[in-house]
Order: C-alpha cells, then structure tokens, then sequence
C-alpha cells in the first residue's frame, strides 16, 4: 500500500480509487479489460433473468404451436397440415431469438439511466466502442439461448431437424446482433417506460407480424408482399427457415446481404450516438 508522508512527518494510507501520479495506465483504442467487465456485468444479470428469456419465450411458442396445430383440424397429421408446422417452427424459434435480443439491451441501458448507474460508466475508462460490444454480446447471448431453448422444447413434441446447421448458425448470429443493436439504440432514445414500451409496441411487434413469420409471402397481394420484403427481420428469419428446411421464399445469398447492410448501418448510428453520450449524461 502506498503510505504517502505528510507534513508532520506520519504516513498515512491514500483512500481508494485516490489518484496515483506514479502510476500510469495506457489503454488503446479498445479498452479490452473495460470490455470485459461490462460484459462480465451484464452476463451475471442475465443469470438471474433466467427464467424471463427462457422459460416464459418458451410458453409462448408452445402456445402458438398449439393453436396452429389444432387449427389444422383435420388436416392435422396429414402431409399438407405437417407441412404447415414445419413452417412455422422456425419461425417461432426466430421470433424468440430476435425478440429477446431486441428487449434485454434496451431494459438494461434504460434502466442504468433512470437510476443514475450509467453516470459509473461515463466515468470509467470505458468507451463507445467497447459499451457497445458489450451490450451487443450479452443481448446476443440471451437471444441464442432462448432461441435454442425454444427449439430443445420443439423437439419433445415435433422433430425440427436443421438441414443446414452452419446457415443456421449465420443467420442466428446476423439476426441476433441486429436486434440487439436495434435494442441499443431504443434504450437510448427511450427516456422513460413508457417510451420502451411504446417502441415495442408500435415499432417491433409490427415488424414481427409483417415479417412472414406465420404465412408465406407468395400467397400475400403484391402490396403488402413488397412491404414484407422491405422488412428486415423478414430476411432473418427466413435465413434460419432455409436453414431448417433446406429452401425459403428467397435466397440464402440476398438475405446475408441485406442482414449485412443493415447491421453496419445501425452499429454505424449506435456507435456515434454512444460516443456522443445521447442522452447518457442528461
């Protein structure tokens, strides 16, 4: 321990987090351990928030499952009604994946707002770059899970094989990442509840429900099927679809474009807004 002299002549200790001029800290342009810290944080919340990403998105695709299958009627079991089915499995395991990748970011930075816990971050060593890696990663993480756990609980009751595990995998990573930077960027514009709750409301669930996630789009009119091929969530879940069943309403090639373009633009403003301290500091 440090033990400074006064002008008495008595040492005594510096407090902590006292500034120490001998001691110099150098961090490059991405504050590695800063970046570890906050995700570290944010990992430890999600373990106690298991039971809201896991098992309540769950219970929701069972019961959409549910309804589909008994809607079938008698078509049920048969080749046309399993058709259906197989359908819309990836789809709700999408719809889990991106809806909790869009909800714990925005929850979480609106939350340290209100609560003055986002002035400790300001003030840490901890930059744009590295605030938003974290954020993106942990929502990332907590999507993957609940998407994975939906489709575990799928199996128990329907065989939901992947014909291609690795474009799975591609268009998981590339849907996940875009909500949760979507999920960024409302948390940071949300200045309290009611706006977190108004831009779920009014801005995802449309975007869900115009996303192809319950009927192909071949059968939609012409104006509303070009309002859902304008619609980026449409080209993620209709990635993990290609990837599960083996085709999709359009190619593979076009939907990692389009997932990849977007992604860089919303990282690009989620990115600047951070670096700006939008309102953080206020």
């Amino acid at each position: 321990m440090d033990m400074p002299v006064d002008g008495v002549g008595a040492e005594t200790p510096l407090p902590a987090g006292a500034y120490r001029p001998d001691r110099r800290r150098y961090h490059g342009r991405f504050n590695t351990l800063g970046f570890l810290t906050l995700l570290g944080r944010e990992i430890k919340r999600l373990r106690k928030l298991a039971m809201l990403f896991l098992v309540a998105p769950g219970l929701s695709a069972a019961l959409y499952f549910t309804v589909f299958a008994f809607g079938l009627g008698d078509k049920r079991g048969t080749p046309e009604g399993d058709a259906i089915l197989a359908f819309l499995v990836p789809g709700l395991v999408t719809l889990s994946l991106l809806t909790q990748s869009v909800q714990i970011p925005s929850f979480s930075i609106l939350y340290a707002k209100m609560e003055g816990a986002i002035l400790d971050q300001l003030m840490a060593p901890v930059g744009a770059a590295e605030m938003l890696a974290a954020y993106v990663l942990s929502a990332m993480a907590a999507g993957v899970a609940s998407g994975a756990a939906v489709w575990v609980g799928f199996l128990i009751f329907w065989q939901a094989p992947m014909a291609d595990p690795a474009l799975v995998l591609l268009f998981v990573v590339l849907g996940s990442s875009m909500m949760a930077t979507f999920g960024v960027l409302t948390g940071l514009i949300s200045v309290k509840w009611d706006h977190l709750s108004a831009a779920m409301t009014f801005v995802f669930t449309p975007l869900i429900f115009l996303s192809g996630l319950f009927a192909p789009v071949a059968g939609m009119p012409r104006v509303l099927r070009a309002i859902v091929q304008a619609n980026p969530i449409y080209y993620a879940i209709d990635g993990v679809r290609i990837g599960f069943l083996g085709q999709g309403q359009d190619q593979a090639a076009l939907a990692v474009l389009v997932l990849v373009a977007v992604n860089v633009a919303l990282l690009a403003i989620a990115g600047t807004l951070l670096h700006r301290g939008y309102r953080l500091r206020n």
